[in-house]
């Protein structure tokens, strides 16, 4: 009886997904940053693009497959946290600053800074426990590229 108990307990938990890399959840906060203004942009998807061709080396198709990817996992989300995460178990200050210079990218990249913008990634700075001054500089380095 013990045993119908516990096999029932096993198939009513939910199976875990796959761990997201950190590249992924990088794209995904990337992309939380552009869909933050509720106004996508072509410029916006494009500067994604060629940063993640230049962080990680990778050909474009690959890339756009990542950024297919992070929409997804974008969609499917409920908070911020699960990519944070994953960037904080794997990638050291520097990387994390060097993202928070590519959400900057990210939102100039249109143009305009919309408060969700900066908002988005005030709050991503404080998940990745970077600094305010890591949030200031960040923002100044991407206004100068």
């Amino acid at each position: 009886m013990l045993s119908k108990i516990l096999e029932w307990f096993d198939a009513a938990t939910p199976e875990q997904e796959p761990e997201l890399s950190a590249d992924e959840a990088a794209t995904a906060l990337m992309v939380e940053v552009m869909m933050s203004d509720y106004q996508p942009d072509e410029a916006e998807e494009a500067l994604i693009l060629k940063r993640l061709v230049e962080r990680t080396g990778e050909p474009l198709a690959d890339v756009r497959a990542l950024l297919e990817s992070a929409r997804l996992h974008h969609d499917e989300s409920h908070d911020l946290f699960e990519f944070t995460r994953v960037i904080n178990q794997h990638w050291g200050e520097q990387e994390k600053y060097e993202l928070m210079v590519d959400l900057w990218r990210t939102a100039f990249a249109d143009g305009v800074i919309d408060k969700h913008e900066d908002h988005m990634i005030r709050r991503i700075n404080g998940l990745l426990h970077l600094h305010h001054s890591h949030f200031i500089k960040a923002k100044h380095q991407a206004q100068e590229a």
